[in-house]
């Protein structure tokens, strides 16, 4: 009974694509506890000092992996495409995370979850106007459900202001910057290692953001004890492990499918900000919960 089951899973895992799918399963399993340490890390450390950290820790950690095993492709990615990575880092984890960070400081995890999930949707949009996929007409009825699902999260919230709007805003920029960045790094992946881009990504990002430090994040970082410091050596691992498999996913999977497996990380959130930070749950919010992801999942995968 065993034998058929385990020779069918070595051929399902001799795939890279199936491997590039568990890999982008277990990612967004990572990532959906994510926001859970980002809303502790932030009581003591401002957006940016957040951002600057997670980038200077996790591309420390990749470029002395990339210098000690693979120097020569790091060299050979800056004579080839120097732009194209700077492009990359501006126009991905550099404004992308600090959009998100900001965000969350005043809305729920599991809102900015939901809004972040967006992603295979602009990604979509992004590939048909630069010519990368047909557009399907019935995909503008999925659009249209997800839309009103969106419409019922933000009126799930008894009071509005203006701080709210622009934290909507803010973490909406951030899928809208991921869905630019898959395409742009399409073609860069298939000619560089996931690793050595990350790597050089983070380590880039976190150079962009020293002359916007303030002068007390020493004190701040030096400060904080250890529970905060292992909720930002989780917020680190999952950089490394999410934007490695990321990268190295996008070689053998279209850029929309790759989006499509963050349709977990909505689901995830909400239940781990009702676990862990004791977020509510409005009917009303579950209800555009779903209908966001309903419509997701019809742009993307009954109607591709």
């Amino acid at each position: 009974m065993n034998q058929p089951f385990q020779v069918q899973a070595r051929r399902f895992f001799a795939h890279p694509s199936a491997l590039a799918y568990l890999g982008l399963f277990v990612t967004m399993m990572v990532w959906a506890i994510v926001p859970v340490f980002l809303k502790r890390l932030l009581t003591v450390l401002t957006p940016i000092e957040l951002s600057f950290s997670r980038f200077l820790l996790s591309g420390g950690i990749l470029l002395v992996w990339v210098l000690l095993r693979n120097r020569q492709a790091l060299v050979a990615m800056f004579r080839q495409d120097l732009r194209l990575v700077l492009l990359c880092t501006v126009l991905g984890p550099l404004t992308a995370m600090v959009c998100f960070n900001f965000g969350i400081l005043h809305i729920t995890i599991g809102t900015a979850a939901v809004f972040a999930a967006l992603e295979p949707f602009f990604t979509y949009l992004l590939a048909v106007l630069l010519h990368q996929e047909n557009w399907q007409p019935q995909r503008m009825v999925s659009i249209l459900v997800a839309l009103v699902g969106m419409t019922l999260v933000v009126f799930s919230r008894n009071m509005w202001g203006v701080t709210y709007w622009v934290s909507l805003l803010l973490v909406t920029l951030s899928p809208m910057i991921w869905a630019a960045n898959s395409i742009v790094t399409k073609e860069l992946v298939k000619r560089h290692s996931p690793i050595v881009m990350t790597g050089a990504s983070f380590v880039l990002s976190s150079l962009l953001l020293v002359p916007t430090l303030s002068a007390d994040y020493p004190a701040a970082i030096i400060g904080m004890g250890p529970i905060l410091w292992l909720a930002l050596m989780y917020c680190v691992a999952s950089n490394i492990l999410g934007f490695s498999v990321w990268y190295w996913s996008l070689k053998y999977l279209p850029a929309s499918s790759v989006a499509v497996t963050m349709y977990l990380i909505p689901v995830l959130s909400v239940a781990a900000g009702m676990v862990f930070l004791n977020e509510p749950l409005s009917l009303m919010k579950a209800i555009g919960i779903a209908t966001v992801m309903a419509g997701l999942y019809l742009v993307n995968v009954r109607w591709r």
